[in-house]
């Protein structure tokens, strides 16, 4: 146990941390929300709402099918323009992305937007 670990124990533990813990919990929904209203606009993309995690999953395989490419070129495409988001392969996806949530709900909405733009037109 070091000094640091006794001081994240003690914030987490008191009033001030549980405040914390249901404000950033507030963000969170709200981001997934978001994500899902926007995927739900992308068509051959399938998600599933998460719970109890901040990562969305995202299938791709019909989007990708109906394109001719491949679950690297979107995945570069989103790059392109300034989307980082990760490759699902390594996680048993065949055609899956991930997407990191736990970030401001502005910096989703314009993560997004630039998808529906860019990418998913």
């Amino acid at each position: 146990m070091s000094v640091l670990w006794t001081h994240a124990a003690i914030g987490a533990y008191s009033a001030e941390g549980r405040a914390w813990v249901d404000e950033l919990r507030e963000v969170l929904d709200e981001n997934v929300r978001v994500a899902c209203a926007y995927v739900a606009g992308f068509e051959g993309v399938r998600v599933s709402r998460p719970e109890g995690t901040y990562m969305l999953w995202l299938d791709c395989t019909e989007w990708c099918s109906r394109h001719g490419k491949d679950v690297g070129e979107l995945l570069a495409a989103g790059w392109r323009v300034g989307v980082a988001w990760q490759d699902g392969r390594p996680f048993h996806g065949p055609c899956h992305i991930r997407m990191n949530l736990a970030l401001p709900t502005a910096r989703v909405r314009e993560a997004f937007e630039r998808l529906a733009t860019h990418v998913f037109a």
